[in-house]
């Protein structure tokens, strides 16, 4: 017995239509690359002038859309009737241009700049990339370019990571116990280290032999000139935080009818609820359909084997079809069965049905695109 999954509450078309930003979310594997793309070829179809922006250094929509590469410059996408560009986040062109702005003198830009530790802040510290995001995030949604703004976030195991990790990074870099530690080293580096090597305190010793003084007072003289950037940083963080609070801004959970990113999901739902983030729905990628194999008996497979007599690979036609058959069941099936965990889950929800093939170019994004304003329902095996 075949039964169908309506797509409950979740209307795309008014999402792409009104939004100002969505966020999409959601952990690696489940499609959502290929569903950022598709919202915004269907909001730039609608005649809106969309960016699609990619956090995650994967190429893969640079790929999907036709283009050589992506860069931190929007560039535009060739979609039939509509305004599409496209970018992939550049950490160093956004951190430079962010200390560009927020340093409060010549003198402190310039130091952070030939410090070794700048070198390797964006691509090595937890939270970093997220924290540049953010500032892109900030100047795209600030511009008059675009209506809309679709983020496709990097693969996440929490939902507000994309919003909690610049905070967190913050707050590492200005917390008290590292003001604590490196004070001394602070002192040390503007007093040319006399301190620092007439100290016998243990502690000094240590940390001299472990990591040497030029580590140290490259780190010190790091901290020291990142720190009056801080107050501006932590003003940018509460300007996301706020802008992803508005009513004009949607969260997208993109899913797998799997149990596992089902229950992630949920968590999802729960987090952003905690934070009152406003969530369009819930995108299921990748549901295998009921082909209505119920209505196809044994006796009709078998008449294959009067159009092609034989074996292939000690099986006849009727056979293998027979077989490829009953694995689609039990995929639709045991797609069904997890899909019913969303009943636990209040949110709007839309199913995109299983392609049969990797969607790696601009006509597989147009299909995907179609697949999120068609009937609004699969039907699954029961």
């Amino acid at each position: 017995m075949a039964e169908r999954l309506l797509n409950a509450g979740f209307d795309i078309p008014a999402m792409i239509r009104d939004a100002r930003i969505i966020v999409c979310c959601g952990a690696g594997g489940v499609g959502k690359t290929t569903s950022a793309a598709a919202l915004g070829i269907l909001a730039a179809q609608a005649g809106r002038s969309v960016c699609v922006m990619t956090i995650d250094p994967a190429r893969r929509l640079a790929q999907a859309m036709g283009l050589a590469h992506l860069d931190d410059a929007p560039q535009a996408v060739a979609v039939p009737n509509g305004r599409l560009s496209a970018m992939m986040l550049n950490p160093k062109h956004t951190f430079d241009r962010m200390i560009e702005t927020y340093s409060p003198s010549e003198r402190v830009r310039d130091s952070i700049f030939a410090n070794r530790y700048y070198q390797e802040l964006s691509s090595t510290l937890g939270g970093s990339r997220e924290l540049i995001a953010m500032e892109r995030v900030l100047e795209i949604a600030g511009s008059e370019e675009f209506d809309l703004l679709i983020v496709d976030t990097p693969p996440a195991q929490h939902a507000l990571d994309f919003l909690d990790g610049p905070r967190r990074l913050i707050d590492m870099l200005d917390g008290s116990f590292t003001r604590m530690l490196l004070a001394p080293y602070g002192f040390a580096a503007r007093a040319q280290f006399n301190l620092f090597q007439h100290s016998s305190a243990a502690m000094m010793k240590f940390l001299e032999r472990l990591t040497g003084v030029g580590m140290l007072a490259d780190l010190s003289e790091f901290l020291l000139s990142f720190s009056s950037m801080f107050e501006g940083l932590k003003e940018r963080s509460h300007r996301v935080m706020a802008l992803m609070s508005e009513a004009t801004t949607s969260f997208v959970l993109v899913c797998a009818p799997a149990s596992a990113s089902l229950r992630q999901v949920e968590h999802f739902a729960s987090r952003l609820g905690e934070s009152d983030l406003n969530i369009g729905g819930v995108l299921v990628n990748r549901v295998h359909e009921s082909f209505g194999t119920e209505e196809l008996s044994a006796a009709d497979i078998r008449l294959l084997d009067e159009l092609l007599p034989g074996q292939v690979a000690s099986q006849t036609l009727s056979e293998r079809v027979d077989a490829a058959l009953q694995d689609a069941r039990a995929l639709s099936a045991a797609d069904s069965a997890a899909l019913h965990l969303l009943d636990e889950l209040a949110q709007a929800r839309w199913y995109v049905p299983h392609f049969n093939r990797d969607l790696h170019s601009l006509d597989d994004l147009l299909e995907f695109a179609e697949k999120l304003v068609d009937s609004g329902s699969v039907s699954l095996s029961g």
